[in-house]
């Protein structure tokens, strides 16, 4: 448990994630509603990366604030109430998440082509299956070969 040595330090444990979690929801929410919030925000590749980059923060933060209520009961950790079928699915939604991290590397790409070599939006729009889907597929092919590697890590499931 971390060195929680005491049921107050054990509950910080599992309801920080949570506080966190909710914040980075907030966060993700936010940018999402203002990069498609017109249609003009909405043709910006950009705008367009971030908004996928936030759906899937989302959805890993949302996987992430449920911490130890899909671990099996039987691990005997402060709030779980799952079983193996419970923390798998929350592992792999984990798993999911980190396609925004993916995200964050097209993001990279995106601003070198942009300032360093002066490619304009157009430009970028042409290639735009190469930013958005790289991140997607290669966040789903983890998320599902992790399935059968999905555990107890404490605080919340993933790959063990």
């Amino acid at each position: 448990y971390a060195g929680a040595n005491t049921d107050a330090k054990k509950e910080v444990l599992v309801w920080m994630p949570r506080a966190m979690a909710m914040l980075s929801i907030f966060g993700s929410f936010f940018i999402l509603y203002d990069t498609i919030r017109t249609p003009l925000k909405q043709k910006k590749l950009l705008n367009q990366m971030l908004a996928t980059l936030s759906f899937f923060d989302i959805v890993g933060s949302i996987a992430y604030a449920f911490t130890t209520l899909p671990i099996p009961e039987e691990n005997y950790l402060y709030g779980s109430k799952g079983n193996d079928k419970t923390c798998m699915a929350q592992g792999f939604f984990i798993q999911i998440g980190t396609i925004a991290c993916f995200m964050n590397v097209s993001i990279s790409v995106y601003y070198l082509l942009t300032i360093d070599c002066g490619w304009k939006n157009e430009r970028l729009m042409s290639k735009r299956p190469w930013f958005v889907m790289p991140p997607i597929v290669v966040g789903l092919v983890f998320a599902c070969v992790g399935i059968p590697f999905y555990d107890n890590l404490y605080l919340w499931c993933n790959n063990a």
